[in-house]
Parts: structure tokens; C-alpha cells; sequence
């Protein structure tokens, strides 16, 4: 389980930019510091050592206005982490599907001539009729798990 330090740690990584020779550079801890304490959108100053007390986990238990304050700098720059106060303070994040699997699971079933017929036509459909059919395809899984009872003809007799 990542900390708070780790994830904040995260996003000082992806905040880097390019410097003047083209080196990756990450935001120093002071220049978040006065840049939060310079956003006049709130009224929350940080000093750097407070956050970086919070960076190295001696500091676990901020404000929510302190956290939001650190997100809406974060947000104000190109980031690939999703940046909010739930991604920075949930104690496990959503773990990404694994692309393999799923890719391996995708080939697999376009493989049939018929999955791909009705992928194709649920393509040119609208998001109505996707959802209705979509339905369709939830009642025909739930019979197809079901044993066939004597009342539905389950017996050749």
C-alpha cells in the first residue's frame, strides 16, 4: 500500500519537465511550497518544511484544505497520475487491468466470424439500442447459467 509520502513523491515525479538541456527536472519542494502559498484562489500557505514533512512521511495527517490546496497546484500541470484529493489520500489505488490478459481474452473471441459480425453491427447502433441490447445479452447469460428446469422443457420425454 502506497503512503501518502509515496503518492505525493509520485506526483512530484510526473510533474518533471524538460530543463534547459533537456534533463527531466521535478518541481523542488520549495517552489510548490510558494507557488501554494502564492494561489490566491485559497487561502492556505505551506512552508517547505511542512511539505516536505509530508514527502517524507514524518507529516501523515494534513488538512483537507492542504491537500487541496497541493492538488490544485498539481492539476495546473501536464500530469499522466490521476490528481485529486481521493487518489492522494485512498490507502490502496484501483490497480490497472492487466493488457495482456485482457488483449489475449480480446483476440481470442474476434476470432469467431459471429463475435465479430455482432460487434459490428452493435458498432453502427445508437447508445439506446446498445443499452437495450446489452440487456438483451444479460437475460440470455443469466438463462445460460441456469439448469434447465421440467417446467421449461429441461427433459425429451
Amino acid at each position: 500500500m502506497a503512503s501518502l509520502a509515496e503518492r505525493l513523491n509520485a506526483w512530484f515525479a510526473d510533474a518533471a519537465t524538460a530543463d534547459a538541456v533537456g534533463r527531466l527536472r521535478e518541481p523542488s519542494t520549495v517552489e510548490v511550497a510558494q507557488a501554494i502559498s502564492a494561489d490566491p484562489s485559497h487561502d492556505v500557505t505551506i512552508s517547505r518544511s511542512y511539505l516536505a514533512a509530508l514527502r517524507n512521511g514524518s507529516q501523515t495527517n494534513p488538512t483537507l484544505n492542504v491537500l487541496a490546496a497541493i492538488v490544485g497546484y498539481f492539476r495546473s500541470r501536464p500530469m499522466t497520475l490521476p490528481i485529486s484529493v481521493a487518489a492522494l489520500i485512498n490507502e490502496a489505488p484501483p490497480e490497472p487491468p492487466e493488457p495482456a490478459d485482457d488483449t489475449a481474452a480480446w483476440t481470442s473471441a474476434l476470432a469467431d466470424r459471429q463475435v465479430r459480425s455482432i460487434s459490428m453491427r452493435a458498432g453502427r447502433l445508437t447508445p439506446e439500442l446498445r443499452e437495450q441490447l446489452l440487456s438483451i445479452m444479460d437475460v440470455l447469460d443469466a438463462g445460460a447459467q441456469q439448469p434447465p428446469s421440467e417446467e421449461q422443457g429441461g427433459s425429451a420425454t
